[in-house]
Formats: C-alpha cells, structure tokens, sequence
C-alpha cells in the first residue's frame, strides 16, 4: 500500500554514526569545466537522501525540481509480506568482508574529529563521450547504470584489492511515490547489497541487481532501518555498533539519475558548467561515488575513505580507469 510516513527513522541510524565521529554530510556542486574547481555545497543524510540533496540544492540555484523522480513501483508491499520474506530461508552466501591491498587503522588517530573527511576526485565526460558509454552499454545489453557500476568494480577491484574475492557493494534503490513523506527530499531511499567478483561481467551483475529487487530485498531493509521505531534510539546504536563490526562492504555506488529535470522554468545550460556529486563514506564502505546526466553529459565523482587510501593521486588514478573502462567497454 501507498505510505505517507511522519518520521524519518532512518535519520536515527545517521544520529548514532554522527555519535562516533562519523560525518553525514553528503557534496554536490557545480563545476567549472575548465578550471576543474567545484563550488562544493553539502547537506546531512540525516535530513535527506541524494535525490532530495541534489533537489535542496538546485531550487536554491533556481531549479524548480517540481516532482522528484519515482519509483516504477506504485505501492509498498504489505508488513507481513515483507516479514515473510525478512524470515525466509536463504542460501549460504560469503561473509561482508573485503581484503583490501592497503589498509590504514589509524587513521583516526590522524583526524579523530571526522573520521571519513577524504578529498573528492572529480572529472566529467562530454556529449561524444557519454553518447560512446551509452553505446557501450546497449553493446553489453544492460542498462547504463549497470554499465556505469560494473566499470566502478572494475576499476575500484584492480587498483585497491586482492584478487580472487568475493564481496559486496552497496546498491541504492528509490522508494519515491511507493513510499512518501510531507517533505519530497527526506530519506525515500533504500537499497540493496549486490555480491560481485573483480571478474563479474555486465550481464551477470545486471542479473544480480535483478535477483536481489524481485526478491525484494531493497523493501526488506526499508523495514529493518525502520526498527527503531520499535526499540528507540538505543536499541539503533546497539545494533549499529555489533554491525559495524562485522559487515565491511566494497562501498556505495549513487546513480543519481539525469538532470536537471525537464521541466517548465529550468535555466538554460551555464557554458562550461557541470555538476558533480559525491557520498559520504565510512570505514565499512570506504569508497564513495556520485554520478549524474547533467545536460547528457555524464560526470563522476569518487571519495575513497581513509581507511583504504591516504593519497588523492590514488583517487586520482581510480577515478581516471574508471572513465577508460566505460570509454573502452567490456572489451577494451
């Protein structure tokens, strides 16, 4: 059924991080083209997810974002369907671990007042070149943000971990219009957890996206950030703190969509201006991501955490494999 919720519960989850020293604060901004500079502006998780960040910020640079992208699905599954599916009996997979090549555990001794403070990288692609990624995903015959996160894997696999794992990424998934609150831009986002290889190909982890939403997966962890609507806040930061010790994911891929929206009053393209964009990172998903269609130009924007990476010109390198990889294709 159709939810218009009152209470963001799953701020409560960004309250207790915050509580560890763990910044919330997610970037978007515009850039400069040439100069490669970006007028970063943030907004807290806690107050909202991505769409409703990048939102915020465009009708404050006079955007309208009238109506905010929604969710193919209509209504939410019923609470017993999702309790029914939360208990059922699954197959054994692989724990949420990750062997990184490099590891830095004290990098909270180095910066003890925002413990996931880490450099953005930035870069963008344009018209032909995004136009180029778009046929190279029709050439693999999967969707372009599957394309645009099997490349991230491959890139992210090759330069930071040891070869022959398996481990997990953080998929973000959009509830909007199954699921709605007064204001548009609060938490309308959940997400799903997808198990990949650094030898997983596009249609293979097209297919694992495609497993983990039929079983619908993303709206069983839409009820499990809810449960401190049942045990409080304390409750909230018991479990996150018995999680956190033992789930570590590869990081969070935010396919932020197309923008700005097509829609009535939007300002006419700014010569040599895109967007970027970026996630907030923590130790368990050290690797940040934001990606955009601004004017059909794709733009990327990469974070690695301090915990995996202490120099911006490894970043760097990731970030720029990332793009050859979606240049070049399966094949290239």
């Amino acid at each position: 059924m159709k939810t218009r919720h009152t209470k963001d519960y799953v701020a409560m989850w960004f309250d207790v991080r915050r509580e560890q020293g763990i910044n919330d604060e997610m970037s978007v901004g515009p850039m400069d083209t040439q100069t490669r500079e970006v007028d970063w502006h943030t907004f807290a998780h806690r107050d909202m997810d991505g769409l409703g960040g990048i939102a915020t910020i465009l009708r404050q640079n006079g955007y309208p974002c009238a109506e905010l992208p929604r969710s193919s699905e209509k209504e939410a599954p019923g609470f017993w369907e999702v309790l029914g599916l939360m208990f059922k009996k699954k197959e054994p997979r692989p724990p949420k671990q990750v062997r990184w090549l490099r590891t830095y555990p004290d990098y909270r001794e180095l910066n003890p007042e925002n413990t996931n403070h880490a450099p953005i990288a930035t870069d963008f692609l344009t018209e032909d070149e995004t136009s180029i990624v778009k046929q190279q995903a029709k050439k693999a015959r999967v969707a372009l943000n599957v394309y645009l996160f099997w490349a991230l894997n491959r890139a992210i696999s090759a330069h930071l971990m040891a070869s022959g794992q398996q481990y997990y990424w953080f998929f973000p998934v959009n509830l909007r219009g199954a699921v709605n609150f007064e204001d548009d831009t609060q938490n309308c986002s959940s997400g799903i957890c997808i198990l990949v290889s650094d030898a997983i190909t596009p249609r293979e982890l097209q297919e694992a996206v495609k497993t983990e939403i039929k079983a619908k997966a993303h709206w069983v962890m839409w009820v499990q950030g809810h449960i401190g609507k049942v045990i409080g806040k304390r409750g909230v930061r018991w479990i996150y703190q018995k999680m956190s010790r033992r789930n570590h994911y590869a990081g969070s891929f935010s396919f932020l969509g197309s923008w700005p929206l097509q829609e009535a009053g939007t300002p006419d393209p700014v010569d040599n201006q895109v967007w970027v964009s970026c996630g907030i990172g923590t130790e368990n998903y050290p690797v940040s991501t934001g990606i955009l269609l601004w004017h059909n130009q794709l733009t990327l924007g990469l974070k690695l955490h301090p915990y995996i990476c202490r120099d911006i010109a490894l970043t760097q390198q990731c970030l720029q494999a990332w793009k050859q990889i979606l240049l070049g294709g399966v094949h290239g």
